[in-house]
């Protein structure tokens, strides 16, 4: 009987399960929630569950060649954030094992469409194994290989409007309070492609909400202006402090359901290069939103030239003062 190469949706491992498909990762059938990063890098390393993965060969398959970010520390808050939500260890790893200046291995045994991969230090007894591992190994990537292109396609259209949001601060520095909602709306403001929600427009929909309109736009009342103007995203971002840099995160989601759409992240080495960070991750956001990579690189004025290099005039000029 010939085998059925149908590629799988759903890849199993301990009390886990990956939907390629759906891209969620769920633990004895509950969603965690995870960002898009970390769950990419999880299904490579599920796809060639035994095998050491390289750091280059991570950053070829997750991080395009036009993505400007910092990819090493990106790639190791990706791993954190993975582990985090695994519940695992660096030091004594139950799935994901660390091997100085390589790469990374997945090392708890995978399932998927009842074909099972036996962990990478158990013998394999039967020769029919191995041609179920290989068939699981290449449905695995086809599945793969279809999640990276849905995660990539055009998510919105010329037609589409985008609210965008305010950010969330952890730092405890004030001075990004209010300020940084004016990088991502002057970069998506070059856009030939991409068009956002005028301040006046949203200020006439908080005042329809019974809102005053300096409203602090989280992204649940983002997302409200966002239905109420139809409008098919809404934009928020957050900035926080690890050690001693900034870590800088843009989504955007379907304002209906929350779903999201594309989420990008840069970080800062210091203060005075958040701006441009910011501008990088805005700029990468324009292509996971739709935009042909000929007018993403036509238009881009870096941020510190559109409006100014600094902060605090930044934030003056926001609150009008």
């Amino acid at each position: 009987m010939a085998l059925e190469t149908r590629a799988p949706e759903i890849v199993r491992f301990g009390v886990f399960e990956v939907d390629l498909r759906a891209g969620e990762l769920r633990k004895q059938g509950k969603r965690i929630r995870l960002q898009e990063q970390p769950l990419q890098v999880l299904a490579v390393l599920l796809q060639r569950s035994g095998e050491v993965v390289t750091r280059e060969e991570l950053r070829s398959q997750i991080w395009p060649q036009d993505t400007f970010v910092d990819f090493d520390n990106s790639l190791n808050t990706a791993i954190n954030k993975l582990r985090e939500a695994l519940g695992d260890s660096a030091d004594n790893p139950r799935y994901i094992e660390t091997l100085p200046r390589r790469g990374y291995r997945f090392l708890a045994p995978v399932t998927s469409d009842g074909l099972r991969k036996p962990a990478p230090h158990a013998a394999a007894r039967k020769p029919v194994l191995l041609g179920a591992v290989s068939l699981l190994l290449l449905v695995a990537a086809t599945a793969a290989g279809w999640f990276w292109h849905s995660r990539h396609a055009r998510v919105l259209s010329e037609k589409d409007t985008i609210v965008v949001g305010d950010f969330a601060n952890s730092t405890g520095d004030a001075v990004f309070d209010g300020t940084l909602r004016e990088g991502p709306s002057v970069q998506l403001e070059q856009s030939p492609f991409l068009s956002l929600v005028s301040e006046e427009q949203i200020h006439q929909t908080l005042r329809m909400m019974e809102r005053p309109a300096n409203t602090r736009l989280t992204l649940e009342i983002t997302r409200e202006v966002c239905q109420r103007t139809s409008s098919a995203a809404a934009l928020d971002g957050s900035i926080a402090l690890i050690g001693s840099r900034y870590n800088l995160i843009l989504k955007a989601v379907n304002c209906v359901n929350g779903d999201l759409l594309a989420s990008t992240e840069a970080q800062a080495n210091d203060k005075s290069h958040v701006l441009d960070a910011l501008g990088k991750a805005a700029s990468v956001m324009r292509r996971k939103l739709g935009e042909s990579l000929g007018t993403a690189q036509k238009y881009n004025t870096p941020l510190e030239q559109a409006t100014t290099p600094s902060l605090e005039a930044l934030q003056a000029y926001n609150f009008g003062l």
